[in-house]
């Protein structure tokens, strides 16, 4: 008997292989037994399992051997168990290398790949076509070609890829069944059109005008595996690549296109394909940028692990060769972003977007995270959306927006439509106060307003009739570091001569709940949003003083310059002078660290 194998016994390391100490010399002996009647299926399973695992440890078995082993084995196909059936189909991959005159099994494999039971039917083909040569494949033709178009889909699964297999060795045979793959590509079987598919390409990767009608063909007429959307997507991007095709073709709007699929490994692939394409804009980057960073907040490992993956291995590309898309102008994809929305146009110049602040917890029915977007004299909300409930359609989705201080809401854009596990985008535009320009920090409750429309599971299609609900989201803070941008003066003493002492003020400050330099530093970077200057964000050790130099823009384009002089005593101590060319901005600083 085989001991149970206990999924403990893996994690920690010490499950106890019954195949461990096995000797091939042993169970090529045991093999003889596969001659004796009656077969007894159960010890023939047991003893092709071990031959089985041998030759995947890399054990060698000369050819003589291996020939008297596999020519026992074919006795096996006289019995009827199923089980041990598909394991000598098995065996007979795995052999089919190593052993002489391997073909004496084509007539079982035949007769199984064209018998009545659909079982055997798929894994005969698989073994048929490891054993077929050039000189033989002929006269499998027929059936191939039948088992291609096969009602059942592991049946015509399993000729598509064994056909994929013998391309390398009889091209011109395999291209003549081009034909029944074309058949199948338009199966309803999610895994038969995608292999179909594969075929396809395979058959006429070395044509480029074949290739490209191929894609027309499917990228017109649509397909239901996201598997075969995946290739036609990494096909459509080859292609793009050796042609140099402008963003204006059409291969280029599919691909986009594919980032409103149903599917989220196909939205992937999409924005996958477009953010390593050269010479994208930041317009184009942009939506695909946009789902990669929504993806990172999925309930999905496999997806946020994905995501973050993507995003990490164009932040050093970006950097590096592409300045205008992704490294110091995360900004740019914004601000071109924002400026296709024609309620945006008139905004000015962006100074800066915030990090995305989760507005739901993990593993909710709904993600919401919000991007806030700064400019002189408003702010735009950004809210990124996504539906995780298979059976509802949402639709007309607002976040509406409730201030705690004076600004103002001015604009809703809702996100038209949200299905399921397809991101969409809503927007608010509020007002920053007129009559006291220092009150800068604000807290907004948030909540998503939407008409749903429950969809039926299977088929994903929605109901006729919808009804109005709503979602209460976590609310939003805006703080004075939202209005400032970093800016790097390597020279601080020459830049705060600079800017001049017109509109200087200084305050003290006791911090009575910090207890160290380094915490009082860290929380002032973090607090005011603005970039230290000179390393200054570093406190020397074994120090009781220390000043700190941090450098920024205000919105509106007015320069900001603070220098913090720390003591610590029982509590920390911290002057504060403020410069900067503009009175209002220096208030709001002193007002916001008070």
């Amino acid at each position: 008997m085989i001991k149970k194998f206990d999924k403990k016994d893996e994690e920690s390391g010490s499950g106890s292989n019954p195949f461990q100490h096995l000797e091939k010399s042993a169970v090529l002996q045991e093999a003889r037994i596969f001659n004796e009647t009656p077969i007894n299926p159960r010890r023939c399973l047991h003893i092709l399992t071990k031959i089985i695992y041998l030759l995947n440890q890399g054990e060698h078995f000369g050819t003589t051997e291996a020939t008297e082993a596999f020519f026992a084995m074919t006795r096996l196909f006289q019995s009827n168990d199923q089980t041990l059936r598909r394991m000598c189909y098995l065996t007979i991959k795995e052999m089919a290398n190593i052993s002489e005159d391997v073909i004496i099994v084509t007539s079982s494999l035949t007769k199984d790949m064209t018998g009545k039971e659909d079982v055997y039917r798929g894994p005969a083909i698989r073994a048929l076509c490891r054993i077929t040569d050039t000189t033989m494949l002929q006269a499998i033709e027929r059936y191939m070609k039948q088992a291609i178009v096969d009602k059942v889909p592991s049946v015509s699964s399993s000729a598509l890829v064994s056909s994929l297999h013998m391309v390398k060795m009889s091209y011109d045979v395999v291209k003549r069944w081009v034909n029944e793959a074309q058949e199948a590509a338009s199966s309803d079987n999610l895994m038969v059109q995608y292999h179909a598919l594969g075929l396809l390409y395979h058959l006429r990767k070395n044509d480029r005008l074949a290739v490209t009608k191929m894609l027309n063909k499917f990228t017109k007429s649509g397909l239901k595996s996201p598997f075969a959307y995946c290739m036609l997507i990494r096909i459509a991007s080859k292609l793009l690549d050796e042609t140099e095709g402008g963003h204006d073709s059409p291969l280029f709007d599919f691909i986009e296109s594919c980032l409103r699929n149903k599917n989220e490994m196909v939205v992937y692939e999409a924005a996958s394909a477009i953010v390593h394409m050269p010479n994208c804009t930041a317009r184009e980057l942009a939506p695909a940028v946009s789902v990669l960073q929504l993806f990172c907040s999925s309930p999905k490992a496999a997806l946020r692990y994905a995501a973050v993956r993507t995003l990490q291995e164009i932040a050093p590309v970006a950097t590096s060769k592409l300045p205008e898309k992704l490294g110091p102008s995360r900004q740019d994809i914004y601000q071109e972003q924002l400026a296709s929305i024609p309620e945006f146009q008139t905004l000015g110049p962006l100074l800066k977007s915030s990090e995305a602040v989760q507005l739901t917890e993990a593993e909710t029915e709904y993600v919401v995270r919000c991007i806030k977007h700064t400019f002189a004299r408003h702010m735009v909300f950004q809210f990124d959306c996504a539906n995780t409930l298979n059976e509802q359609l949402l639709q007309k989705v607002v976040v509406q927006m409730e201030p705690s201080e004076a600004y103002e809401v001015v604009h809703y854009i809702p996100a038209p439509s949200l299905a399921y596990s397809q991101p969409g985008s809503a927007y608010t535009l509020a007002q920053l106060p007129d009559d006291d320009p220092t009150a800068v920090s604000c807290t907004f409750s948030c909540t998503m307003k939407y008409l749903v429309r429950d969809c039926n599971p299977n088929t994903g299609e929605p109901d006729d009739d919808g009804y109005d609900d709503e979602y209460v989201l976590e609310d939003l803070e805006v703080t004075v570091a939202d209005h400032i941008q970093k800016v790097l003066k390597p020279n601080f003493g020459a830049a705060w001569e600079e800017v001049g002492d017109e509109y200087e003020k200084e305050e003290t400050f006791a911090l009575a709940s910090v207890r160290t330099l380094d915490e009082a530093v860290g929380n002032i970077i973090s607090f005011l949003g603005m970039q230290p200057c000179e390393r200054s964000d570093k406190v020397p050790e074994n120090k009781n003083s220390h000043v700190l130099f941090l450098a920024g823009v205000f919105r509106g384009g007015h320069d900001v310059l603070v220098r913090a002089r720390l003591a610590l005593a029982d509590g920390v101590t911290m002057q504060v002078t403020v410069r900067s060319s503009e009175e209002t901005v220096v208030d709001v600083i002193l007002a916001s660290v008070g």
